[in-house]
């Protein structure tokens, strides 16, 4: 069976994909606070949409072609251009003003349609229409594909997989149109698997949108916003749920710390607590785990640690503290943090476990002079 498809019918369906998407876009940048790229997604979509109706239009013979000729390629230019420019912002979280230089290029083609007059021959018009369009989406997919080092969204290949597919297919309606012979589908095909591919691009983008606002309420949610580093919340659901062999914990408290507040003010207690984090995040090794536990408390869970090593590297930590002066209101305020190390011997525990023998060792540290780092060993219960 031989489907066949009428040029004028994959037109219609082509702009109502395009409105589609761009009313999904308009609705996403109203609900988002951070919907950066939407408002030119949207723009692009409905560019596009018009250039279509134009086609449309011209297809049935209700505009000459010099006028729907000249508007098709102009908007869709047009349209990819903001594309670009709106994937780019998406993709990224902020919009460059470099990027909408993006929209010189389809006032060089107006120009140009207006001089040489080529838009009113078909397959010249197609060929650059869909030329700029194959540029704009491979360079999108690309974008979208490398920003993922900086934020792993799942959604993200997703999303790169139907604009990498609509470049493929405007260069597909470019073969089509020059060697036709050769050429693996009709444009009008191509056509047609395009409406799919935004269709796609519009439910991935508002995937994406949703991923990023649930990433940025979870990080919230679990991080210390005076600090930077993860809160108990976040410190407990990195922890394994069985203490294992050869691992430690740390428990830090600061000395004193109450006294800052009560000579030096709020202001400086904050600014020790910022200080005291960078100094011990800058001396921790990458698989470290660090967050603040509530007040002037601190935690570390070390893999794969000796009791014999992680004292040392609490010992360390002592020492990096100790040298260390903030100076806040013309003051300069010194610090020492005292820390409680409890290490996993040949026997699992529970968490539970280790962290009472790290806060025995903790206030075995405070007792003994502060300023220093105890290992938990069996006395050390026996006398707390």
């Amino acid at each position: 069976m031989t489907i066949h498809l009428d040029l004028a019918t994959v037109l219609l369906l082509h702009q109502c994909s395009f409105l589609v998407g761009a009313l999904c876009f308009i609705y996403m940048r109203l609900q988002s606070r951070s919907g950066e790229g939407l408002g030119a997604l949207a723009a692009s979509y409905f560019s596009l949409a018009l250039a279509s109706a134009l086609a449309g239009l011209g297809e049935q013979h209700l505009l000459s072609v010099p006028v729907w000729g000249f508007g098709s390629v102009t908007l869709g230019v047009t349209g990819y251009a903001l594309f670009w420019i709106g994937i780019r912002g998406l993709s990224s979280g902020k919009q460059r003003r470099m990027d909408w230089w993006a929209l010189a290029i389809p006032a060089v083609v107006a120009i140009l349609a207006f001089v040489t007059q080529f838009h009113v021959v078909g397959y010249m018009r197609g060929t650059i229409g869909n030329g700029f369009a194959f540029a704009s989406l491979a360079a999108s997919a690309v974008c979208v594909l490398r920003d993922r080092a900086r934020e792993r969204l799942p959604v993200r290949l997703l999303l790169a997989i139907p604009i990498a597919l609509g470049a493929l297919l405007a260069l597909l309606v470019i073969v089509g149109l020059l060697v036709p012979d050769v050429a693996p589908m009709t444009p009008i095909w191509a056509f047609f698997l395009r409406i799919m591919c935004q269709f796609a691009i519009a439910l991935f983008v508002i995937i994406l949108v949703t991923e990023r606002t649930e990433a940025e309420l979870r990080c919230a949610a679990e991080t210390d916003m005076l600090t930077g580093v993860g809160n108990r919340r976040w410190f407990m659901s990195r922890m394994p749920r069985t203490a294992l062999e050869g691992n430690a914990l740390l428990l830090m408290d600061l000395d004193f710390f109450k006294q800052v507040n009560d000579r030096f003010g709020h202001d400086a207690g904050d600014a020790v607590l910022v200080s005291f984090v960078e100094a011990i995040r800058r001396n921790l090794r990458p698989g470290d785990r660090f967050g603040r536990l509530g007040g002037e408390e601190f935690g570390a869970y070390l893999p794969k640690t000796a009791a014999s090593k992680a004292l040392a590297m609490a010992e360390s930590l002592c020492n990096v503290v100790h040298g260390l002066t903030v100076e806040c209101g013309g003051e300069r305020i010194s610090l020492t943090v005292s820390i409680g190390v409890a290490a996993v011997g040949e026997r699992q525990c529970s968490l539970t476990d280790l962290f009472k023998m790290a806060d025995a060792a903790l206030y075995t540290a405070k007792d003994s002079g502060r300023d220093r780092a105890v290992l938990f060993e069996p006395s050390i219960r026996a006398a707390a």
